[in-house]
Parts: C-alpha cells; sequence; structure tokens
C-alpha cells in the first residue's frame, strides 16, 4: 500500500517502474542491471529486484545421457548499489541429461522463493523446511512443519498413467504408449515428491507453501512471519493458487471440459 508498482516483462526483459497515479516513473532492462533471472522475480520493500540467476555450469559433463543432476542456484539481490549476492549454493532444479541438453526432471525438486519483508524464504524442496536470509544474507529464521507423506506409491504412478493415457482417443495409440511409452516415463519418476512447489508470501511477512500438484493431499501450510506453523487448508486438486490472505486462498479451477473458473476457499482461523 502507498508503494510504487514494479512490473516484470519476460518477453522485452524489461522492468517498468509505475507511481501511485500510473505514471511511468522508470523503465530499463534487466541485462543493464545485470539480472539474468532463471524463474520470476520476487520485488524487496524498497524495490530491489530478488532473483536466481541462471547457474554458469548448465550440463554436467560427468552425467550420463538419461541420469539426473541437480542444479546449485544462487539467491540475489540487485538494487542501486549493484547485484549483491544473498545466498549461495543452494541445491536447486533436477535436471535430466538428454542427448543435447537438458530438461527440467518430472515431479523433480526444485528451489523456491518468496520476498518477505525481513528477508526472503527460500527452500530445495528436501522436505517440510524453509530458510530466511535478511538483506545483508545471514540467515535469520528456519522453519519446520508435518506434512503428508512424501513417497511416491503405487497408486500415485497409477494415477499419472491415467492421466497420460487419458490423452489418447486411439485405443491403439493408448496401448502403444502403455507399452513401449509409459515404462521409460515411470523409470523417470523420482521416489519422492518435492516437499513444496511455491511459496506466497503475505503483506505482513506470512507466508503460504503451496503443495506439489501430484501429491495425494493437496494441503497448503501458512507459517507466520517468523516461521511458526499457524493453519492448514486442504484445497481440491489441480487447482492453481492464484492469491491469498491469511484465512483464504483464491484459485483457479477447470472443469471436465477445461472450461476455467474462479474460487474462494477459507481457511479456519485456528486448528
Amino acid at each position: 500500500p502507498g508503494a510504487a508498482i514494479t512490473v516484470f516483462d519476460w518477453y522485452l526483459d524489461r522492468i517498468t517502474e509505475l507511481g501511485l497515479d500510473g505514471s511511468v516513473s522508470d523503465s530499463r532492462t534487466l541485462a543493464a542491471d545485470g539480472v539474468n533471472p532463471y524463474q520470476d522475480l520476487g520485488c524487496s520493500p524498497n524495490g530491489d529486484l530478488v532473483f536466481q540467476p541462471w547457474p554458469k555450469v548448465i550440463l554436467d559433463p560427468t552425467v550420463a545421457a538419461g541420469e539426473h543432476y541437480r542444479w546449485q542456484m544462487v539467491l540475489n539481490r540487485a538494487g542501486d548499489d549493484g547485484v549483491v549476492t544473498l545466498r549461495s549454493g543452494i541445491p536447486g532444479a533436477e535436471r535430466t541429461n538428454l542427448s543435447a541438453g537438458s530438461r527440467p526432471r518430472m515431479w523433480g525438486r526444485k528451489m523456491v522463493f518468496a520476498v518477505a519483508p525481513a528477508g526472503v524464504w527460500y527452500g530445495s524442496s528436501d522436505g517440510y523446511e524453509l530458510e530466511q536470509v535478511d538483506w545483508s544474507g545471514r540467515v535469520t529464521r528456519a522453519a519446520r512443519w508435518a506434512g503428508p507423506e512424501l513417497e511416491v506409491t503405487r497408486q500415485d504412478l497409477a494415477r499419472y498413467r491415467d492421466a497420460l493415457l487419458a490423452g489418447y482417443d486411439d485405443p491403439a495409440e493408448r496401448r502403444r504408449f502403455e507399452d513401449d511409452g509409459w515404462p521409460g516415463v515411470r523409470d523417470g519418476l523420482p521416489e519422492r515428491f518435492p516437499a513444496y512447489d511455491a511459496l506466497v508470501p503475505l503483506p505482513d511477512g506470512s507466508v503460504w507453501v503451496v503443495p506439489h500438484p501430484w501429491q495425494r493431499r493437496n494441503e497448503l501450510h501458512l507459517l507466520d512471519p517468523d516461521g511458526v506453523w499457524l493453519r492448514r487448508l486442504t484445497i481440491p486438486a489441480g487447482s492453481t493458487v492464484l492469491d491469498a490472505g491469511p484465512d483464504w486462498v483464491l484459485l483457479l479451477q477447470r472443469g471436465p471440459l477445461d472450461e476455467p473458473s474462479v474460487a474462494v476457499y477459507e481457511a479456519e482461523v485456528s486448528l
């Protein structure tokens, strides 16, 4: 409230600052700031940009084709004093090595972050835990909570196989995929789900932890500004979180014909 709006344009590689009356107060390219984000940017309370840069080592030459490896990520802040590293050596995206290049591993772990007034919450989705660094890069808080079991079961694999088969209208193509394509897909899946898929920050520094979309129990967990667990909210499978407050989330849902709708789900104030 009362602050300028920072607009990030992926396609134009540009940051635009808008005043309260909608006027453009600044416009610059990310390259001019030394910013090369791997995923979406965050914005600090004073307007600095928070981002994960693309890692310097894209492909590990020691990993054979078809095998998996993991990037090491950095958390940076870009402002008037240039680009400052807040944290380095963070386990990031799991990748699958291809004959030429690589791609994100299906159901793979990744690094996520969310900007809070006191610093940046970040985690690698290995387990139900996050850390927060302040604007100097010092770790100031840690959060740990209990969540659903992460082991990938036969039922999870069957759900995923059936979802892929539903995309084939021709029975012969369905059988061909089930016999020839599915074994390779199945063997490439990890044994555990990522503990979370995204973080949604609230203005007071609290953060909603969004589950991986293929987990059996779609539980969002709310942590207070100090990382203390407050409450959970179960949402329908396949929902996308658009916005949230301390006791509600706004979801994008799709019907049987892929028609979109939005819905607000309320959480109990205390559990």
